[in-house]
């Protein structure tokens, strides 16, 4: 599973463009954000599971920081933290993570206060979305 969460930073896809709430548009996007949720879309139908952390005791998760910078924090099952940096982008519903011809795309389905929501091309899910559920972490 951390592969296809991995792929969410290293190749999360080529976004297309998709509409969700209004509401949602000025809910920032930074902060630590914990993985929730993850599936797809596949024939119009949204198939998500539990996300399973590998260490009992520790929550991977991500983090983005005003200054474009997001760091992705893995814990493994002997709880060790691997942390992954890039940068990111943000354009209305779009996010950009990397740059030049290492870039992707997600499109940001729900971001509220509490729940990112984002789908991206995902090679798990041919002709359908990779869909990934974040949950806002309190500081």
């Amino acid at each position: 599973m951390k592969k296809i969460i991995l792929l969410f930073v290293a190749a999360i896809g080529i976004s297309t463009s998709f509409v969700s709430c209004s509401k949602d548009d000025d809910a920032s996007l930074e902060g630590k954000w914990e993985i929730s949720q993850e599936g797809g879309i596949i024939n119009d139908t949204e198939i998500l599971t539990d996300y399973v952390n590998e260490c009992s005791t520790k929550k991977d998760y991500f983090e983005f920081f005003s200054n474009g910078t997001l760091a992705q924090h893995f814990f493994y099952s002997d709880c060790e933290e691997d942390v992954y940096t890039t940068t990111y982008t943000r354009s209305g519903k779009t996010i950009t993570i990397g740059a030049g011809e290492f870039s992707s795309t997600a499109t940001i389905m729900k971001l509220s206060g509490s729940t990112l929501k984002v789908k991206y091309e995902d090679e798990s899910f041919p002709d359908s979305f990779g869909v990934s559920v974040f949950k806002r972490v309190s500081e």
